[in-house]
């Protein structure tokens, strides 16, 4: 009786429950988009964070001056981005500069927010240093006593501006340094930032690891926001398509009155009958779920692509499916379980004598 009871709907109530399976359809579609981009949102934002430079430095601790370089290596053995920096004075045509020493290509994911004209390699000149000595990338320079030439011109709208940037290997023989730094800069994750701090804390004792509350704190406040919006955004679309389905099948058991009422005074239960709307209306939400999946993926590249300019890493995630079959199965079953409500109120007799 069940597969004449389905095949039936199916052929006379076709245009119901095209509605009913496009409404869900559209469900499974957004709940599986915006898990998808919950999921990676993360990693994105992160990623685009990672542009404003570190959201940890480890910095002397009380009247040191340096810091030891292999806290560079005790970082990074945690899976942070590490790279020291050691700065010096030295004098520059008769004049004060302010040296910076790095290593460029460690310090590359932690600097990608400089302009740089040139190269990133060997000597660089801040902006405004460059114009105060009118120099030009490729003029040589001789930088206390050591010769350098000039492959690029930093500007970055901050201290770098008005520094020489080195090699940190010439900046420490200028200064007399040996295996230190004068701070370390490093990058993480958001969600991994407060327990790095503590890590580092205790590996590095007689140091000062300091959180950057500029961008550590906004990239978490940042990813917070984005997830409860997009779950809040979930649990709207979901209650709006809970009552369209539930509107969609309360129509169709008005339509089919009188089939309930035939097979209520045949002795079948009201909730037999029940059961198969409830069985219907499932197997439509999985056929449902099946095509808004495929449609959610491709939105969610879209997604990534439109606001990030990168696509999100979307592909056949097992839990993504499992979250958005479960969700567009119970939308499902609450809308045809407050549509089969009407099953009870029908009264074969009245039905029967066609009223």
């Amino acid at each position: 009786m069940f597969w004449t009871f389905v095949s039936s709907a199916v052929r006379l109530r076709r245009r119901r429950l095209i509605l009913a399976f496009s409404a869900l359809a559209v469900a499974a579609t957004l709940a599986t988009t915006l898990f998808s981009v919950y999921s990676d949102i993360e990693r994105k934002v992160s990623a685009e964070f990672s542009l404003y430079g570190a959201n940890l430095v480890i910095a002397p601790a009380g009247s040191a001056l340096t810091v030891p370089l292999y806290a560079v290596e005790t970082a990074r053995k945690r899976g942070a981005i590490a790279a020291p920096f050691l700065f010096a004075r030295s004098r520059f045509r008769g004049q004060s500069v302010l040296l910076a020493g790095m290593d460029l290509a460690a310090a590359q994911p932690l600097t990608q927010y400089w302009h740089v004209e040139g190269a990133r390699t060997g000597c660089l000149a801040g902006a405004s240093l460059a114009e105060q000595f009118h120099l030009r990338v490729g003029e040589g320079a001789k930088i206390d006593g050591a010769p350098c030439r000039i492959s690029g011109i930093v500007s970055t709208g901050g201290p770098e501006d008005n520094e020489f940037i080195l090699p940190i290997g010439m900046v420490a023989a200028i200064a007399g340094v040996t295996d230190a730094a004068s701070l370390i800069q490093v990058r993480v994750p958001a969600d991994r930032v407060a327990r790095m701090q503590r890590e580092l804390r205790d590996a590095l004792p007689g140091t000062d690891v300091r959180l950057v509350r500029a961008v550590a704190e906004t990239e978490s406040s940042v990813v917070v926001k984005i997830r409860v919006a997009l779950f809040l955004l979930l649990a709207l679309i979901l209650a709006i398509t809970t009552m369209s389905v539930s509107s969609n099948f309360s129509e169709l058991v008005l339509e089919r009155s009188r089939e309930i009422g035939i097979l209520k005074a045949i002795g079948a239960a009201e909730r037999k009958i029940a059961a198969l709307f409830v069985s219907e209306s499932l197997i439509l939400a999985l056929l449902s779920t099946v095509a808004g999946y495929v449609a959610g993926l491709l939105l969610a590249g879209w997604i990534g692509a439109s606001v990030f300019a990168a696509p999100f890493a979307v592909h056949l995630d097992l839990k993504v499916l499992l979250l958005a079959t479960v969700l567009t199965l119970a939308v499902a079953f609450a809308a045809t379980a407050l549509a089969a409500s009407r099953i009870w109120r029908i009264q074969p007799a009245a039905i029967l004598r066609g009223d």
